[in-house]
């Protein structure tokens, strides 16, 4: 009878060391490993996000954020001695983190803010960049800041859900009273699109995105951006849950990009003077690099 025991209990703690056994080798499987056997990488972009991803005049599917993946790229065939392959995946503010969270992509680069409640399903890299929310109305609007929004109707995106709590806590707080109507949008595009309609009084998400939004449309200089900083919105690389393999290295590639100029050169190319839109680096943005600047 002794005997049998042992061989259950024997049996019952094989069975669940295999099973944990399993379970650590499902989670060990980073994403760099992936990588380096397939020789891939995916990375999602937005496609109407100007200028951090969008498909320009000719065609091509250029941005910021582009060049961030390019240069992301780099460091991985740096890293493993190898050509990789840079797989340009669409994505929206609706679907990104399903995107990232089922491993249809590596990571996503979109100007995605930085959020407790995304951080339960994914994890982000250090942030790349800092923006605020504002408003984009028609110039001449007697929308000045958040009050006047009272009774309007205020487009949001969807997939927001940092501007979506921003504008309800500013309702809620009295800051808009009467609340405003909020009319969500899949996408900045199709946003913009209603404003331009009359289906909407005002636009709200970050400003660099309203930037992008006023600079490609075909009259400029007849919209305009108003209000101060709503909420202050740290952007980063979206990654999958507990990669932490993953998630040092695009850190790491992020950190010497702040140290080597190479960073900078980038976001002058886009935000600069003569880039798509000139959106001058706060001090704030500024002081955050460098603190992300840590020591070798």
């Amino acid at each position: 009878m002794l005997l049998g025991r042992c061989f259950r209990w024997s049996l019952w703690v094989l069975a669940w060391t295999c099973f944990f056994g399993m379970m650590e080798t499902a989670r060990g499987e980073s994403a760099l490993d992936r990588i380096e056997k397939t020789g891939r990488v995916n990375i999602g972009h937005r496609e109407g996000a100007v200028p951090f991803g969008y498909i320009a005049e000719k065609g091509e599917w250029v941005g910021f954020d582009m060049d961030l993946g390019a240069e992301l790229v780099k460091a991985l065939e740096t890293r493993f001695g190898k050509k990789i392959e840079y797989v340009k995946v669409p994505m929206n503010p609706k679907n990104r983190i399903p995107l990232v969270a089922n491993k249809t992509i590596d990571t996503g680069i979109g100007s995605t803010t930085i959020t407790l409640e995304r951080e339960e399903a994914v994890d982000f890299s250090l942030p790349y960049f800092l923006t605020g929310t504002k408003l984009l109305v028609p110039k001449g609007s007697p929308i000045r800041s958040y009050p006047d929004l009272s009774g309007k109707k205020v487009g949001v995106g969807s997939g927001s859900s940092a501007n979506i709590k921003g504008l309800r806590k500013a309702m809620d707080s009295g800051l808009i009273d009467p609340p405003c109507e909020m009319v969500l949008f899949e996408d900045h595009t199709k946003g913009f699109l209603g404003l331009q309609q009359g289906k909407i009084d005002a636009y709200f998400t970050d400003e660099a995105m309203l930037a992008g939004m006023r600079a490609k449309a075909q009259k400029p200089e007849e919209w305009e951006i108003v209000g101060g900083f709503l909420t202050y919105e740290p952007y980063g690389f979206i990654l999958p849950k507990d990669d932490s393999k993953w998630r040092d290295f695009v850190n790491a590639t992020l950190i010497r990009m702040f140290k080597d100029g190479s960073f900078e050169k980038i976001y002058d190319k886009w935000f600069g003077p003569g880039g798509q839109l000139v959106l001058p680096m706060t001090e704030e943005y500024r002081i955050m690099l460098k603190v992300l600047s840590f020591p070798d």
